[in-house]
């Protein structure tokens, strides 16, 4: 906690053009005409492409996107440029500041990396002619597009979250500069069991998430849709503990460190977006056993690799947008207290740590919880209504039982994925108590993560037989 004589900031305000005062009005007509220009030619461009199917090749989807980023770079910045010319007011809050440096970074450093992508494009294209359509297929072009927008955005994030931890300030009111997790202060006897525990757990999630991606990319037989999305949500719950568990368990062995309001920003960031990213993987996951129950002769065409490829990059991208949103709307908050009741940087405990009312957070964090919670709930229940319906009528028994057990194991992860969920977000703010609180958290960031390789490996046949084929050549 550092204590100082200022007044908190606000909001600023833009200087904009003020020394060409007298040109203001020309100058607002030529930004103007050239916004409209922008846009326009940008959105013919992005029709074009779309319509015509004989630009429908890899440089020109690498300037559709291109052209939309553009497009959204301007919206980012012009229109309150072009207000402000018209003297509009100029005043801009923290948030909306902090907001618009985070898309302007973000498409900026996109626009540079799309640019690099396109570079390639034409290299492969002139220099390797032959192995162009392998090279640059749509899988790859998909993927490169993906990579390009998360690490502009990443790196935006980065770079505002190091601009807007600083105190803006001018005179009288105390800042907190770090917190401190309360973590198992309730059950300090017990720590140290609690540590051997959860090193347990954790050193065989690690070690069975580790086991299913390696083996699905190593057998060809697990080269499918859903074991496509199995090692994807396998990558993600990895990556989901790595940023959670380590510091919860310094903490149980006493090397607790207090954490940066930057660190605890990126821990929640990362934290919403691989929680919101395995929901939504689980929902694809359901959408695809659909398909290959209920559409079996259509599967191969509906869940093509691009497809796939779309659609974790699309549960990805939703969790970066809720997650920034999220974050956002805390880390403007005032802090006053220093003691974080919980063992990691979640959404509920950080709040309670405000100086000021946090009703419109509270509200805000439940409308996002109900639509990355109960909305892909909502979509694998109905998946699997339709999916059931469909086995009924299969008139075999080993045919109705074969389709059951390829959506036993499915089935059983979402049942306990959004169960946790839900408890933990959707229940009244004060029904549990702190302890409680810690209880289910640890269910969703410890046991949760474990199920998924226990689950896949133990009750998958597939999977067991590609563990005894590599079990075998390895032996051999």
């Amino acid at each position: 906690m550092k204590t100082a004589n200022h007044t908190e900031v606000k909001a600023f305000v833009f200087q904009g053009f003020s020394n060409f005062r007298e040109y203001q009005l020309i100058l607002f007509a030529v930004f103007l005409t050239l916004y409209l220009l922008t846009l326009a030619g940008n959105v013919i461009i992005v029709t074009i492409i779309r319509v015509d199917h004989h630009l429908h090749t890899p440089m020109y989807f690498f300037l559709s996107v291109l052209s939309t980023s553009e497009t959204c770079y301007s919206l980012v910045i012009i229109p309150r440029m072009l207000s402000g010319l018209v003297g509009l007011s100029q005043s801009i809050s923290l948030v909306g500041c902090g907001t618009q440096l985070f898309f302007f970074l973000g498409f900026a450093v996109t626009n540079c990396l799309l640019l690099a992508v396109m570079g390639f494009d034409r290299y492969v294209a002139i220099c390797n002619p032959l192995r162009y359509p392998i090279v640059m297929n749509w899988r790859a072009c998909t993927i490169l597009v993906s990579s390009v927008c998360a690490s502009g955005f990443l790196l935006s994030l980065v770079q505002a979250v190091a601009i807007f931890r600083l105190p803006f300030y001018r005179k009288n009111h105390t800042w907190v500069s770090e917190f401190t997790f309360q973590g198992f202060s309730s059950f300090r006897e017990h720590q140290l069991g609690l540590f051997v525990v959860f090193l347990a757990l954790y050193v065989v999630t690690l070690a069975g998430n580790v086991v299913i991606v390696t083996i699905i990319s190593v057998d060809r037989h697990l080269h499918t849709p859903m074991y496509f999305f199995l090692s994807m949500l396998s990558a993600s719950e990895t990556v989901y503990t790595l940023v959670i568990i380590p510091k919860m368990l310094c903490n149980l062995v006493g090397l607790s460190q207090p954490i940066s309001l930057a660190g605890c920003a990126t821990q929640m960031f990362f934290f919403i977006t691989l929680a919101i990213n395995n929901c939504f993987l689980l929902t694809a996951m359901g959408y695809d056993r659909y398909v290959a129950i209920c559409n079996p002769l259509r599967y191969s065409v509906i869940m093509n690799k691009r497809g796939c490829v779309q659609l974790v990059g699309g549960a990805c991208g939703i969790g970066l947008i809720v997650a920034t949103t999220q974050v956002t709307s805390v880390f403007r908050l005032p802090f006053c207290a220093t003691k974080v009741a919980h063992f990691f940087c979640d959404i509920r405990p950080v709040m309670k740590l405000s100086c000021v009312d946090t009703s419109v957070n509270e509200t805000l964090t439940v409308i996002i919880s109900v639509l990355v919670i109960l909305v892909p709930m909502g979509l694998v229940f109905i998946s699997y209504v339709l999916i059931v319906s469909t086995i009924l009528k299969i008139p075999s028994a080993r045919g109705r039982k074969k389709a059951f057990a390829t959506c036993a194991s499915h089935l059983t992860v979402v049942v306990v994925h959004y169960g946790c969920a839900s408890v933990a977000y959707l229940k009244p703010k004060s029904e549990n108590t702190r302890d409680q609180d810690q209880l289910i958290s640890v269910t969703y960031t410890v046991i949760t993560p474990l199920l998924n390789p226990v689950v896949y490996t133990l009750r998958n046949k597939e999977v067991k037989d590609a563990l005894l084929r590599a079990a075998g050549r390895k032996l051999s």
